[in-house]
């Protein structure tokens, strides 16, 4: 009974939680710079993090959720629903708990050799140790993420709705004027990503989460 109790809360968090994030992506997506060919913002963090800290089907749930209330909300300027360009919102949340698993231990690994854990080093080296391992976590998952989902996916999801056909030479014509807004995402989300479950370690139900996100057992 209790057990239950706890696991039907447990759900109720998560779903809130995700809707909140979904509510904050529609905001960071309306509120993005957009040209014809690229919109610069940060509205996939919200769906990211949502993955990390719920796991891949609340972040794909996010991610649904955002990008069909946005489209409702403000419509883009093609005007019309386009699936594909849903999946990859999706994947915004089901990639980055996904790579989580292949990238943490490792990283965990190697930062345990080359900075081992020892009570008598200084704050700051503590500080400085947790610092560089939630990074690598963060730079090695969401980067990884955005490359497929932003640099590779969407230009091939543009060129099919906007040409309705994908080539070479559409989705290279699609990619470069996106590689400059492309670079500056692989290094501004990953250090987003970061801060923004540093502030969740403070919150209680999702410290713990948090904390083994990015390492944080190295500090």
């Amino acid at each position: 009974m209790h057990k239950s109790h706890y696991s039907t809360a447990s759900q109720l968090r998560s779903m809130i939680l995700s809707g909140l994030f979904a509510a904050l992506g529609i905001v960071l997506q309306v509120f993005s710079v957009s040209a014809p060919l690229i919109r610069v913002g940060i509205s996939p963090i919200p769906t990211i993090v949502a993955g990390l800290l719920l796991g891949p089907a609340y972040g794909a749930g996010t991610g649904l959720l955002k990008d069909v209330v946005g489209f409702m909300v403000a419509p883009p300027a093609s005007g019309s629903f386009f699936p594909p360009i849903t999946i990859i919102q999706m994947l915004y949340g089901i990639l980055p708990p996904l790579l989580l698993l292949l990238f943490r231990r490792p990283v965990d690994w190697i930062w345990g050799r080359v900075i081992p854990k020892d009570d008598k080093r200084g704050k700051g080296a503590r500080w400085l140790s947790g610092l560089s391992a939630g990074l690598a976590t963060c730079f090695l998952v969401v980067g990884l993420t955005q490359l497929i989902c932003g640099g590779l996916l969407m230009p091939a999801a543009l060129s099919l709705l906007y040409d309705g056909k994908l080539t070479q030479s559409l989705w290279l014509a699609r990619f470069t004027p996106r590689l400059l807004q492309q670079l500056l995402s692989l290094v501004a989300y990953p250090l987003i990503t970061y801060v923004v479950l540093k502030a969740f370690e403070r919150i209680p139900v999702w410290g713990g989460v948090a904390r083994e996100t990015v390492l944080s057992k190295h500090s």
